[in-house]
């Protein structure tokens, strides 16, 4: 008997401390938060929302690789003012202008290299197309000149060939178609006085 009372004793106490701690757990919130009281402003929230007003702010001016380049950085690099903001958009700035310069500079370099080296290019070919037409030339004149020294042969000897005919043909009329005659006149005076013909 007494351990039943006992264990009764016991249990009743457990189920009163349990009964208070639920009763604790379910006033507190109800204690600590009203519905009427406003809620407390503490600098944690007002950082951030200057923070959101600065982004919104720094977002509707800047351009999207300086809005990619502050969505990149780290966490531990955020900003506490509008001040700091704007540095690292002018300096971001500065930065994408730095980098634009560069690479106008090194595309201008490459266009005045290239350019070089086709002026250069074309300087050759125009060199070496002169030179070509050059020797063109020069062979022509040459061809041109013997040419013109074979014509000038050809004629000299066809002139000379020419003369001597004439000269060969006027002897032969001179004297070979005398002589021709004369010979044949005594052959026909020989056969006359063989057969014994007159002459009228």
């Amino acid at each position: 008997m007494k351990k039943s009372s006992g264990s009764g004793s016991g249990s009743r106490t457990r189920r009163c401390l349990t009964a208070n701690f639920l009763e604790t757990r379910l006033q507190f919130p109800v204690a600590s938060s009203p519905a009427n009281q406003p809620s407390p402003k503490s600098p944690i929230f007002n950082t951030s929302s200057r923070r959101k007003r600065a982004a919104d702010a720094a977002g509707g001016g800047a351009s999207a690789s300086v809005t990619a380049a502050l969505m990149e950085s780290p966490k531990s690099n955020a900003l506490a003012s509008i001040p700091d903001l704007k540095h690292l958009a002018s300096s971001r700035l500065r930065d994408l202008k730095l980098h634009v310069d560069r690479s106008h500079s090194e595309i201008l370099k490459d266009f005045d290299s290239s350019q070089s080296r086709l002026h250069k290019r074309f300087k050759i070919q125009s060199q070496a197309c002169q030179q070509v037409l050059d020797e063109a030339d020069k062979e022509y004149k040459k061809m041109t000149q013997r040419i013109t020294e074979s014509r000038e042969a050809m004629a000299a000897s066809y002139a000379e060939f020419m003369a001597d005919a004439q000269t060969t043909a006027s002897r032969a009329c001179k004297t070979s178609i005398a002589e021709l005659s004369q010979s044949f006149e005594k052959q026909i005076d020989a056969l006359r006085r063989r057969y014994g013909i007159q002459t009228n």
